[in-house]
């Protein structure tokens, strides 16, 4: 026995107010269960908005310790074209100094942290206080990065140079060394004279 189901008797007992309620009670849930595919967005979807609380920032320093060196490129560009908000000067200030960056530039970093941290009295970086004490952390450690990466840089030019002396003494030690060689070949081709012995030792 088959039972067949309609729409009219479905629906006979409610009211038409009942029905429009219960249609767009429908078309809410479909339309949130198309958005659900966005509940795991790539790793730059909200860099195009400014986030508007420290928490927000504090979970976007912490989203970019996985990203790979390719991804942080592509947000330090999106970022350098979202003005000179507050906000959006403390994550390039993040991304321009991350560890994983395919070209940081820890001075440019480094200044921006304590351009917003000269300015920790200004209105609009009220918002901002709770991460003044990360904001010196990252300063700090971008300073010693960058006097570190001198130190090596410094390191290496003295041992190029050293290097570079070294080749040079080994040049000389070989053209001296060809030099003895060819000394010493003359020396086996040139005739060979006895000593006439003295009318004394003949006796």
């Amino acid at each position: 026995m088959k039972i067949k189901f309609s729409p009219s008797v479905l629906f006979s007992g409610l009211s038409r107010p009942a029905l429009a309620l219960g249609f767009g009670l429908l078309l809410g849930a479909c339309a949130g269960m198309g958005e659900r595919n966005d509940d795991h967005p790539d790793e730059t979807r909200n860099v195009d908005r400014v986030s508007a609380t420290a928490e927000d920032l504090l979970a976007y320093y912490y989203k970019l310790a996985p990203m790979s060196g390719q991804s942080l490129a592509r947000e330090r560009r999106l970022l350098s074209q979202l003005g000179t908000d507050p906000d959006v000067l403390l994550r390039r200030a993040m991304v321009l100094g991350h560890p994983r960056q395919p070209n940081p530039d820890l001075p440019q970093a480094r200044n921006l942290l304590e351009d917003l941290l000269k300015r920790a009295e200004a209105p609009e970086l009220y918002r901002l206080r709770p991460l003044f004490p990360l904001m010196r952390q990252l300063s700090d450690s971008y300073g010693d990065r960058i006097y570190l990466e001198k130190q090596l840089t410094a390191q290496n030019r003295q041992m190029e140079r050293q290097y570079q002396k070294l080749l040079a003494f080994q040049r000389q030690a070989s053209e001296l060394q060809e030099k003895l060689n060819g000394l010493a070949n003359i020396e086996r081709t040139l005739p060979r004279f006895r000593v006439p012995e003295s009318p004394r030792s003949a006796m």
